[in-house]
């Protein structure tokens, strides 16, 4: 009697989508913030920090937009043969609902998660959506984003990868702040953007190109 192949399923379509993204903006050079932007992103980023965390590097991510879901994230480590269970594990994830808490988060309280934890990826979600508070005067806004930033920079300076996420100005954001999104993407090395195509943003997990700025 001739043996039979044991029956191997097919990969998931999203898998080498995954991995792409992944080693396209998971490892910015010393120094740089990279960055994925566009409708889909948040979904895209964390389905590419699947690929890291499998391989065991644990990761910490600062949450502004209340974006974090822990389900694509195990979708994408069963995609990439993991049980979708265990790199949950190996993340870390703190929320910031105001800017003045993503300047404390990032200022004084991601350095030393990063330390405790061994992470050297840290990725924010949702920076510009905690500007959205009319109340904090222009300057103390533009102030303080300046802050993120450098708080960020002296991350990525000391080795960490960071990584920026966000899928463009928030709603409810004041207008004199809808260049704060807009200068993430400028400054974002490498940086990820959804392509828009006939006036729509298509869906990156259904074959969307993306676009490497350089």
């Amino acid at each position: 009697m001739t043996g039979r192949a044991p029956h191997t399923p097919a990969a998931f379509p999203a898998a080498a989508e995954i991995e792409r993204a992944s080693a396209l903006c998971l490892r910015p050079a010393p120094g740089k913030l990279a960055g994925f932007f566009g409708t889909g992103a948040h979904r895209l980023a964390l389905r590419a920090l699947a690929r890291p965390l499998l391989a065991g590097e644990p990761v910490v991510a600062v949450d502004g937009g209340n974006r974090f879901d822990p389900y694509e994230i195990g979708k994408a480590e069963r995609a990439l043969g993991g049980s979708g269970r265990v790199v949950l594990s190996r993340i870390l994830v703190s929320r910031a609902f105001t800017c003045h808490q993503m300047e404390a988060l990032l200022a004084r309280r991601l350095g030393p998660a990063l330390d405790r934890s061994g992470a050297r990826i840290a990725v924010v979600f949702g920076l510009p959506e905690t500007f959205t508070d009319a109340d904090v005067p222009f300057a103390e806004a533009c102030r303080i984003f300046r802050s993120c930033l450098s708080s960020l920079r002296r991350l990525a300076a000391g080795g960490t990868r960071v990584v920026l996420v966000g899928e463009g100005n928030a709603p409810g954001l004041p207008g004199n702040r809808v260049g704060f999104f807009r200068h993430l993407v400028r400054i974002a090395d490498p940086c990820l953007l959804l392509r828009r195509e006939e006036e729509e943003w298509r869906d990156f997990w259904r074959g969307t190109l993306l676009q490497r700025k350089t």
